[in-house]
């Protein structure tokens, strides 16, 4: 052990030494001085355990001898030694931060050694709670506090000097694929990776945080503004793709990185984050492996995004949605074979079509009661329809994969079943494709059980998303629905036409239902029918339209060759 006694009594010094000698085990190396700026010249140019103070010295007294060797030697513990006896003074000497205060002479000096090991064991325990409070306990980089105030102060100086900073927020490009394939132990070892990639790649100075999850933030002081900024993130892109090799295993990841710059987007440091946020998720949206700069245009969209989830939240409250029903007719004899419910919104007087409120309904997480009010609402009319003569033999139903996926979802539906008494081979479920491509086994185990209640499943706008045969041959889906985008093209674009009837064909082989979508003339009409489709839907034969307008649909025949088709049939 290495101590500094700092003493100009010499025979107060002469007594501590003594005192700490008869610890034989103890041995310390004892530097002695007698003032306090021979002290701190020692604590300039070694390392000690333990500083044993007085504080009362020739060129110092009191708190000031405290803070001046705190400020030199942060990380040493102090023990004080005085002859003050005044308790208000040593609790006020105390809280400056000292580890212990002992009166001079009193009880032999037995409590010396005593206060020294302790004054030791308690600074180790600060530190490692301040380095707990201040660092990320996995990657060992600052955290999310630590950078904040990092920020902080970095604001400050930039407003003094008229400098810029800027702060990249970066957050890994389907990580989570990676801890449910691999496991949480193998994603921890990424994200060590990952921080070991990006302070290899910045600059000592540049201050680089985990903010939690696969999210980290990069603060760049005096880096030429936004080309310093730009240089920095397109290296980060480059480095963070190159392939890791953890633990005999390859893995690629990729990053998306969100830039805002000081003080060219003003605001406070937490208002810098949002904005590195937001421009972060517009890289996303834009299609990962990349970086957006924060604009105010991503403000305001994101006030927009946040105004409409309320008003969505409050339009379920007050009852603003409905629903409309598209219907869909049997091709080879026209007859009336189904309904896809279609969710609207009377808001403000004013209609509002679901491609202007769902994906911020997605964004949001409104979409899991959306969804729910959609199936009740549903299951609701396939009730009121059971056993007339105008009712479609199933409805179609959307539903969100992050719905499908809530814990509770399969409870949900068989309490609607129940409460309803829907035959659920009355209803089919369409799902669109991105959702085949998440966490496959719990795809399969909510597909299997959906054909387990007796739903039947359709894949939604097919051959718009990442089509793979894999998942039909995998997953138990019956229906394929041909998306209006190709169906629109039929005898205009040859590519489109030839989609068409490869997916025709496909499903033909793999014995799929299909469903033809936005037909609207009888050149599409008649290609569908030739190339083997059963069933399908447009505004040839109506728009979505509400129950009582579904129910009084006229039957209008229209000739075409040996063959009727029409806008309505009634079954029978």
């Amino acid at each position: 052990m290495k101590l500094l006694l700092v003493e100009d009594e010499l025979a107060d010094a002469k007594f501590v030494k003594a005192c700490l000698g008869r610890d034989k085990a103890l041995t310390p190396e004892i530097v002695h001085a007698v003032c306090l700026s021979e002290a701190l010249t020692h604590l300039e140019e070694t390392d000690f355990d333990v500083v044993i103070l007085d504080l009362h010295l020739p060129d110092a007294s009191g708190e000031e001898c405290v803070r001046k060797i705190k400020l030199t030697k942060p990380d040493v513990p102090i023990v004080v030694l005085s002859g003050e006896e005044n308790e208000d003074y040593a609790i006020e000497i105390l809280n400056q931060g000292v580890q212990d205060y002992l009166v001079k002479w009193h009880d032999d000096g037995k409590g010396i050694l005593r206060s020294v090991r302790y004054g030791i064991e308690r600074k180790r325990s600060e530190l490692k709670l301040a380095h707990l409070a201040a660092f990320d306990s996995l990657t060992q980089i600052p955290n999310r506090n630590f950078f904040v105030d990092c920020l902080e102060r970095a604001v400050s100086r930039a407003q003094r000097n008229g400098t810029m900073l800027a702060l990249l927020f970066l957050d890994l490009d389907r990580f989570k694929g990676v801890n449910d394939t691999l496991g949480h132990h193998f994603g921890d070892k990424l994200l060590i990776a990952v921080s070991e990639r990006i302070s290899a790649s910045v600059r000592d100075g540049d201050i680089l945080a985990r903010m939690g999850g696969d999210e980290f933030a990069l603060l760049l002081e005096d880096r030429n503004g936004v080309a310093g900024a730009e240089a920095t993130a397109s290296k980060l892109i480059k480095v963070l793709a190159d392939p890791y090799e953890l633990e005999g295993r390859i893995v690629n990841i990729t990053t998306s990185i969100g830039i805002t710059v000081f003080p060219q987007d003003r605001g406070s440091p937490e208002s810098l984050l949002k904005n590195a946020d937001i421009a972060m998720y517009q890289a996303k949206s834009a299609g990962r492996n990349g970086f957006k700069f924060f604009t105010e245009k991503m403000q305001n969209r994101i006030v927009h995004q946040h105004r409409v989830a309320q008003e969505i939240r409050s339009g379920l409250e007050n009852d603003e949605f409905f629903l409309a029903y598209q219907p869909q007719y049997r091709l080879s004899d026209n007859r009336l074979d189904g309904a896809e419910a279609l969710i609207r919104w009377n808001h403000k007087n004013k209609l509002v079509m679901p491609d202007e409120f769902i994906g911020i309904a997605e964004e949001s997480g409104q979409i899991i009661d959306v969804g729910y009010w959609v199936i009740e609402e549903a299951f609701r009319q396939s009730n009121a329809w059971c056993n007339t003569e105008t009712a479609p033999p199933r409805i179609a139903i959307n539903i969100s994969p992050r719905q499908m996926h809530q814990p509770n979802f399969n409870r949900e539906l068989q309490r609607l079943i129940a409460k309803y008494d829907v035959n659920p081979e009355s209803i089919e479920i369409e799902l669109t494709e991105s959702c085949l491509i998440q966490d496959s086994n719990v795809v399969k185990d909510s597909l299997q059980m959906l054909k387990d209640f007796g739903f039947a499943i359709a894949i939604d706008d097919f051959g718009t998303g990442h089509s793979c045969l894999d998942y039909l041959r995998r997953f138990p889906i019956d229906i394929l629905k041909i998306d209006r985008a190709f169906v629109k093209d039929i005898g205009v674009d040859d590519e489109s036409t030839a989609i068409c009837k490869a997916i025709l064909s496909i499903a033909d082989g793999l014995n799929k239902q299909t469903i033809g979508e936005g037909i609207e003339n009888e050149t599409q009409l008649e290609f569908l029918i030739q190339n083997g489709c059963q069933r399908g839907q447009g505004f040839m034969y109506s728009k979505a339209v509400v129950p009582s307008e579904f129910e009084a649909l006229p039957v209008l025949e229209v000739s075409s060759g040996d063959r009727q088709y029409g806008a309505r049939k009634k079954l029978g």
